[in-house]
């Protein structure tokens, strides 16, 4: 259940990415601009290849769209911070360290979330039972006489 709430809110952070963009093309006041428009228009071609990694549940596309949100993502919350320390912050460099952070995090869940569920599905066997049905020393023979009909009454 959880792994479809992180696949869903990475398609919500991956709209409202697209909204961004859109916004910033149409030269619109919104308070969030991309730091590089070609990389995050490359960076949402990839995010998308990689929620629908997420939802299959593959751990390769979890670590893809991890290394790559860090890669621009980490370094404008990097920039924003700096300017905070600075003190020449505004409020738009509040917003956008906070949708920097988020970001990063969603990744970071969904990494985990796959990395932690994946342990879970190795050891199916049940040693009470493995005895006798885990080998094939007790499996019926049929030979040609027998009687292969399906009665049904």
């Amino acid at each position: 259940m959880f792994g479809y709430f992180i696949t869903a809110l990475g398609g919500v952070f991956w709209l409202f990415r697209v909204l961004v963009m859109l916004l910033y093309s149409t030269d619109s006041g919104f308070a969030i601009v991309p730091m590089n428009v070609t990389f995050e228009f490359v960076l949402l071609f990839i995010t998308f290849v990689c929620i629908v990694l997420v939802a299959k549940r593959k751990m390769l596309g979890a670590i893809i769209y991890l290394i790559a949100q860090c890669a621009y993502f980490g370094v404008d919350a990097y920039k924003s911070i700096e300017m905070i320390m600075n003190g020449t912050s505004q409020t738009g460099n509040y917003i956008t360290l906070f949708i920097s952070l988020i970001a990063v995090i969603i990744p970071l869940l969904a990494v985990m979330d796959i990395g932690l569920s994946s342990g879970k599905k190795g050891s199916v066997r049940n040693r009470k039972t493995d005895w006798f049905y885990g080998t094939t020393e007790y499996d019926r023979n049929f030979d040609e006489r027998a009687d292969k009909n399906q009665y049904k009454f």
